[in-house]
């Protein structure tokens, strides 16, 4: 690990200064281009799985399996290398998992008064989510060697 340089004074106080120290080099400059690329490709592909699970799974189902495997992916990539996480947790998890599309549901069940069905809703997502991450952690630590 390398030490990092001291922290950015902004405006708006002390902001983290990674992104600056790489934009102050050639090789930080495509790093930090690259990044951006990864992530939206992972989210492109995030996008499209999203798209295949609400046609394949429509409605609650639907919204649950993609928060689902947003989730694992998240916890997968957690485990792996630098470029990894930012292609899968930031791209295609946050493009699959779908909280706005939950938030929606939510809001019909609470006009609806189904005041059981939300809370169930909202505890399986979380616990489940939970249960998820965890796996795709535990799976990803065991594939990390491969990387």
């Amino acid at each position: 690990m390398t030490p990092r340089t001291p922290q950015y004074q902004g405006p708006e106080g002390v902001v983290g200064s990674h992104l600056l120290e790489a934009l102050s080099t050639e090789d930080g400059i495509r790093t930090v281009f690259l990044l951006f690329v990864l992530v939206g490709a992972g989210a492109f592909l995030g996008g499209m799985a999203r798209s295949a699970l609400s046609t394949l799974l429509p409605g609650r189902t639907g919204t649950f399996a993609a928060n689902m495997v947003g989730s694992a992916v998240v916890g997968f990539s957690a485990a792996l290398p630098v470029l990894w996480p930012a292609f899968l947790g930031a791209g295609f998890a946050g493009a699959v998992s779908t909280l706005s599309t939950m938030a929606k549901e939510m809001g019909a069940m609470v006009r609806q008064k189904q005041w059981w069905p939300l809370a169930r809703y909202v505890l399986v997502t979380c616990a489940f989510g939970i249960v998820a991450a965890w796996f795709g952690l535990k799976y990803g630590l065991r594939v990390m060697p491969a990387f």
